[in-house]
Parts: structure tokens; C-alpha cells; sequence
């Protein structure tokens, strides 16, 4: 059976979140997952632990057996955490965490000795719901976009002598009307100044493309569709917003290339999309299902996050019911290839062949010899 038609099979999962599970992202080597989302009632048997932690829900959980991590944290007053993101970044050997929270504060956590530890945390002016954030390594830059239309760039460093992160706000800069749903740096523009790509809800999913110095817009046009989310895969050249009407499309320098079954999306190497009634689906770079997995049939599937883990593609999944009660993260890994009888075989044949020529070859080499003695 090719490798894109093995099926994906479950494993296990978090069974028992605290509190809705809004947003999800994992390490590029596939080793951390982060969830985010609302804390869960005072109700709850959660309560002491959040009132132990002050966390209002970002969380970091081993992917190897889906264990929970220390994590630093919070002083509880920044609200649910609505974007996670990891982040190769200068200076760092191992990715970074970046979120951003419902009252518009953003923050970061990275590894020491093994341990997470808090470098940052800044709001933003005018707060509003934190939406989308993005990383550009080739700057180490820091951009976001909140509810009420602002979008912002960081710069991010640290003092040579103290070994403190330091930001630096490059602009904020608010843009009336766009409620922006997705932000990203530029990536085909490979100059040390990368223009910005926002993504708006209003007006048939309006798509800015604006200076990354100074915010100045460079220009706009029209995705035709309402954008929910969308992901990015510059490697490959395509874009894929979610339109919460009609589903997923996909854009290739700004022309649509084929739309996919209804939902909200994710994509590294494939997109997968669901939503409310409606199965996952694991969808190829133009739009072929290559699979559908199935969470049940009466429920809103929130978010989702991929992987590639030992050259194993991962699912990760979450849906959103009653925000006072514990939710479930879903895990689905693609089946590996096993050997077969016959491959096992050929190679006892091959390995018989290059025997048989080889001996028949030294009896040729014998009889050369003594005929010519």
C-alpha cells in the first residue's frame, strides 16, 4: 500500500483537560505539545490546582506519553489563552513557546536546564483578543494581531552582558474594519526587511500585505471568502484559508487553486480540517482526502496541530463542548509500513544470486588460471 494511503490509528490522547481546549501547537521535532484555552469553573474539582498555579490555561504536555509538564506560572489576570505558537529563535537550542491571551497579553516561556521559565510577558495598548502571532527567525521578530484591528512587530534580543530578553516595539498600527483572524511573515520576500501578510475577516476576507518596518500598507486584495484561519506552507508555495460557510481553500500567489470538505484547517506537510458534525479530515497540499478520522459527530472540533515524528505523520485534535468541564485532546498516528513475507524473501533471493554469480565467477577464474599455468 503507497505511504500517503496508510490509515491513521489512535493513541492515546489527553482524556481529562482542564477546562476547553482552544488552540494547539507542538515542537518541530514533535516532542512538546501546548494547549491553551479557558480555565475550568471554580466549580470544578480543577479549582485548587489553578488556584495553586494561577494558570489560565496554557499547558505543555510530553507527546511520548502525553504526560503534563511543569510550566511557569501566571499571575491569573490574563484570560484564556487563545494563540500558541513555537518558535526557532537565535541564540536558543531549543524552540520557544509564544501566546497570546483574551485581554491582550502576550508572553513567552522557553527551556532551561529542562525546565520552562517565563522570559517576558507585555500587553498590548488598546487591548483587545490576541488572534494570531507569528515568528521570523531570519530577524527574530515577533508580529500579532488582536480583535479590535491592531497588528504589532516585536523585535526580540537579549542584553550580550545580563543575558536578558529584551522587546522592541517595531510598530503598532491599527487598521479599521479588518478584524484580522491570521498573521504571517512574508517568506517569499527573502530581504532582512520581510513584509507582513494579514488576513481579515470583514469584506470577503480582506489579505493586507504590509512593510515590515513600519506597517505601512504595500497592498490589499480579496480572498473572495470569509476567513476563519488560515495556515501557511511557503515551502510549497500555497496558502490555505478556511471559510466557515464553504470550507477550506487553498491559494497559490493569490489564485485559488481548489476548496476541500467544510472546517477549520491546519497544515505543515497536509492540511486537516474539521468541524462541528463533520469528521476530521487529513487533505494533500491540492486538496485530495487522504483520510478521515472521526471524533464523534456532535461535537465542535476547535483546533488541531501536526507533526512529523520519526518520519510518522501526527494528528492532534481538540474539541470544544461545556467550557466547566474537563476536555479531551485526540492523538492519531499514520500506520508504518511493515515488511512482507515476500519482501523478506526477494531479499533471500537477491542475496542468493549475488552468491551463485560470485561463486560460478571464482570457478571461471580457477580454470583460467590452470589452463594458462
Amino acid at each position: 500500500m503507497p505511504i500517503a494511503r496508510l490509515p491513521y490509528v489512535r493513541h492515546r490522547g489527553v482524556t481529562r483537560h482542564p477546562g476547553s481546549v482552544l488552540t494547539l501547537a507542538v515542537t518541530e521535532d514533535g516532542t512538546i505539545l501546548a494547549s491553551g484555552g479557558k480555565r475550568a469553573s471554580v466549580t470544578t474539582e480543577w479549582t485548587l490546582d489553578h488556584l495553586r498555579t494561577g494558570s489560565q490555561g496554557t499547558r505543555l504536555w510530553n507527546v511520548a506519553d502525553m504526560s503534563v509538564l511543569e510550566r511557569p506560572s501566571s499571575a491569573g489576570i490574563r484570560g484564556a489563552t487563545l494563540v500558541v505558537i513555537w518558535a526557532r529563535q537565535a541564540d536558543e537550542t531549543q524552540d520557544v513557546l509564544y501566546a497570546g491571551t483574551q485581554n491582550g497579553y502576550f508572553f513567552c516561556w522557553r527551556q532551561r536546564d529542562g525546565v520552562f521559565e517565563e522570559t517576558f510577558v507585555l500587553q498590548m495598548p488598546d487591548p483587545g483578543e490576541i488572534t494570531a502571532m507569528a515568528f521570523d527567525l531570519t530577524n527574530n521578530c515577533l508580529c500579532l494581531c488582536s480583535r479590535n484591528d491592531m497588528v504589532q512587530s516585536w523585535a526580540i534580543s537579549k542584553d550580550p552582558l545580563t543575558g536578558k530578553w529584551m522587546t522592541t516595539n517595531i510598530f503598532s498600527r491599527k487598521y479599521p474594519r479588518l478584524a484580522p483572524q491570521a498573521i504571517t511573515f512574508a517568506a517569499f520576500d527573502n530581504s532582512q526587511d520581510r513584509d507582513i501578510m494579514v488576513l481579515g475577516l470583514h469584506n470577503s476576507g480582506p489579505i493586507y500585505t504590509i512593510r515590515g518596518k513600519t506597517g505601512e500598507p504595500a497592498s490589499e486584495w480579496s480572498a473572495g471568502a470569509k476567513i476563519g484561519d488560515a495556515v501557511f506552507n511557503w515551502k510549497d508555495g500555497v496558502f490555505c484559508i478556511d471559510d466557515p460557510t464553504s470550507g477550506p481553500a487553498l491559494f497559490r500567489n493569490r489564485r485559488h487553486t481548489r476548496s476541500t470538505a467544510s472546517g477549520r484547517t491546519h497544515v505543515r506537510e497536509r492540511f486537516v480540517s474539521g468541524s462541528m458534525g463533520q469528521p476530521l479530515s487529513a487533505v494533500a497540499t491540492m486538496g485530495e482526502a487522504l483520510a478521515t478520522l472521526s471524533v464523534g459527530t456532535s461535537e465542535w472540533v476547535q483546533t488541531e496541530a501536526t507533526a512529523e515524528i520519526g518520519g510518522v505523520s501526527v494528528v492532534f485534535a481538540a474539541q470544544t463542548r461545556a467550557l466547566d468541564f474537563s476536555e479531551e485532546i485526540f492523538v492519531w498516528k499514520r500506520a508504518q509500513e511493515t515488511s512482507t513475507g515476500w519482501g523478506k524473501m526477494g531479499a533471500l533471493v537477491v542475496l542468493g544470486c549475488i552468491a551463485f554469480v560470485y561463486q560460478n565467477l571464482m570457478t571461471q577464474i580457477r580454470v583460467l588460471q590452470s589452463i594458462n599455468m
